[in-house]
């Protein structure tokens, strides 16, 4: 089996964070970064960055983000957020990894990857600025261009939709946004058998994913009107059960669903 992409990671980490070369380099980044001082290794402020409360945490970053120029100072801020990630993409995006069968990730290891692309582009993006909370800079900017990406692959090649057994396991962040919210009632409503699978595909596809119900009709083979029937009849059942995307159990009408409802056919 192959190893996985974090785990690989770690382990070289294990290696690079405490060379000699590290150590020289975060002492020359120390010369500029007060933050800095004391600290010994690249290695040593990753801990340091996971352990500390999260200002002081931001701190620590922030200074390593400045010199984000250079290679190693870009490995060391992406070290910094690989628990983030990871969390990430195991709960945010596990149950669409198979949403659209063949343009999707086929492998959570080419999931791993995008995550660790797209997060890496971002940390380019932002070396030698100084963003108030650099952590959640780049894990927040890389979950927006990973829906972006998979609502690009939806559109160019559209498959049957499917929800797997993830998908009525996903979770959300505090910081859940609208179709976030709208997805964890789905995938509860799913997990409580409030909601059969057909009516969640509808309804991810369309008001999580964005694509038109034209579209997925079209990809299933249906007729676009009956389409938007069934989307309308399951988001009444799930507003009429009063789902509350906010616990995914606790009984009470949520105000996304009621909304999604309302701007149903």
């Amino acid at each position: 089996m192959r190893e996985r992409l974090f785990e690989a990671l770690d382990a070289e980490w294990a290696i690079v964070g405490s060379s000699q070369q590290a150590r020289a380099s975060i002492a020359r980044w120390a010369e500029r970064e007060p933050a800095l001082t004391g600290i010994v290794s690249p290695a040593e402020a990753v801990e340091r960055c996971r352990r500390a409360e999260p200002a002081a945490a931001a701190v620590i970053l922030g200074a390593v983000l400045r010199h984000a120029r250079e290679p190693l100072a870009a490995r060391t801020v992406l070290q910094a957020v690989v628990p983030a990630l990871r969390a990430q993409a195991a709960r945010r995006v596990g149950g669409v990894r198979h949403l659209v069968t063949g343009q999707g990730w086929q492998a959570s290891d080419d999931f791993d990857a995008d995550v660790v692309e797209l997060a890496l582009a971002r940390i380019a993006a932002l070396a030698g600025t100084s963003p108030a909370w650099p952590a959640q800079a780049i894990c927040e900017a890389t979950w927006t261009s990973l829906r972006a990406r998979l609502g690009h692959a939806a559109r160019r090649g559209l498959a049957p939709m499917e929800i797997d057994e993830q998908a009525v396991n996903v979770e959300a962040s505090p910081s859940r946004t609208d179709a976030e919210s709208l997805a964890l009632a789905v995938a509860g409503a799913v997990r409580a058998q409030w909601l059969a699978l057909d009516d969640a595909r509808v309804i991810y596809a369309t008001r999580v994913l964005g694509l038109t119900p034209a579209e997925v009709a079209a990809a299933q083979g249906r007729d676009v009107r009956a389409l938007r029937t069934q989307r309308r009849r399951a988001e009444r059942r799930l507003v009429h059960a009063g789902w509350a995307p906010a616990t995914g159990m606790a009984p009470c009408r949520s105000a996304a669903l009621a909304s999604s409802s309302a701007a149903a056919g």
